[in-house]
């Protein structure tokens, strides 16, 4: 036993060593901290990364909506109407809600001779995009000509001159006379720039006007405040025929003053969009009717009321209800969502009174609605 317990002298040295290690490594780790502060981690670069990320993911989510409400904006911003893109003036591409860019695209189109003769001739107008062309082209109403084959067969054939006023004439007007489309856009152009016909003979210098053309428009032509139908020609003193409007055909319509083919199947087409004329003011809504061919054919029509087609408002869909020229989508969509609200109308009357339409535009659209 003495043996295993008793250390020799290098033993005991070794044991004495070993215990002054072991201490010290103690003591180390003891009083480490002390002498060597902790490093403390840099996140700057890890937190610009992250900012990063979510700048983009913002962006990626703007993006994302302004994408999924587009059409909900061009919605709000156009008005559309039934219309003829072809001479369409100014302002009624305006109350559309197209922009001065998209107008000044269409009209230097017609300038050059351009033409719409099917609807979807529209969508090719560059900056028109095709959420705007789906909501118009539902109203795109295209009047064509007699031969329906291309505006040089129209310029080529006899023009159809009528009183008119070359200050004030619109660029529809002169084409219906059947004039050239070159020599119509230099007239117009030459207004545009200030310029302005203070005699007959002034139309007779525009470029492009030739001699015979000219004599055939110089009986026609009514300055300023001789605007009205020099009627020393009607020697032969026969009554003027009366017209009622909503019966008359196209041959009908051509026995008054001032209106050929284009403008009775004009009058005819816009006939059937309204269900029927319930005043002869309406005509002054005509597609290129103008004051002066109004006044000198009021006289000689009447209207029967009675023959206009009304709409149920009771159960005519926002579809059925914006074919009518004189309800919009937003007028349509209010029509039928104050009916869901309260069951049925009562009378038509009451779209006045709960102010679902304004007093105005009641007025024109109550002759042609009805309940059942």
């Amino acid at each position: 036993m003495k043996g295993y317990f008793t250390f020799n002298r290098t033993e005991q040295r070794g044991i004495a060593v070993l215990s002054v290690l072991i201490l010290i490594v103690i003591l180390i780790n003891i009083l480490l901290p002390y002498f060597i502060e902790d490093e403390k981690p840099n996140y700057t670069e890890f937190k610009k990364e992250i900012a990063k990320f979510e700048a983009s993911q913002l962006k990626a989510k703007q993006k994302y909506f302004q994408k999924e409400f587009k059409s909900d904006d061009i919605t709000k911003r156009l008005h559309p109407f039934p219309f003829d893109p072809n001479g369409l003036p100014v302002e009624k591409w305006k109350k559309l809600g197209l922009s001065d860019k998209q107008i000044k695209v269409i009209k230097n189109y017609e300038r050059k001779g351009g033409r719409f003769y099917k609807n979807e001739d529209l969508a090719k107008i560059y900056g028109i995009s095709k959420e705007e062309y789906k909501i118009l082209e539902p109203y795109i109403t295209i009047v064509n000509d007699d031969n329906n084959k291309s505006v040089k067969v129209m310029e080529k054939t006899e023009i159809s001159p009528f009183p008119f006023d070359p200050n004030v004439v619109d660029e529809n007007s002169l084409l219906t006379m059947k004039l050239d489309t070159k020599l119509v856009s230099t007239i117009i152009n030459y207004r545009e720039k200030g310029g302005r016909f203070y005699k007959k003979e002034d139309l007779k210098r525009i470029y492009g006007m030739k001699p015979e053309i000219y004599r055939k428009l110089e009986p026609f032509i009514k300055i300023e405040s001789d605007t009205t139908i020099d009627n020393t020609d009607n020697t032969d003193n026969k009554p003027e025929p009366i017209v009622e409007l909503n019966s008359a055909d196209t041959l009908d319509l051509q026995q008054l003053k001032g209106i050929g083919p284009s403008y009775a199947k004009r009058i005819v087409k816009y006939r059937k969009m309204l269900g029927g004329y319930y005043s002869k003011t309406q005509l002054m809504e005509v597609y290129g009717m103008d004051s002066v061919r109004y006044n000198n054919m009021k006289n000689f029509v009447t209207v029967n009321p009675d023959s206009v087609k009304r709409t149920d408002i009771n159960s005519a869909t926002i579809k059925q209800l914006i074919k009518h020229p004189y309800i919009d989508f937003y007028t349509a969509k209010s029509i039928v969502k104050y009916r869901q609200k309260i069951g049925k109308f009562s009378g038509v009357s009451q779209l006045k009174d709960s102010a679902v339409v304004p007093d105005e535009l009641y007025r024109k659209i109550a002759p042609y609605l009805t309940v059942k």
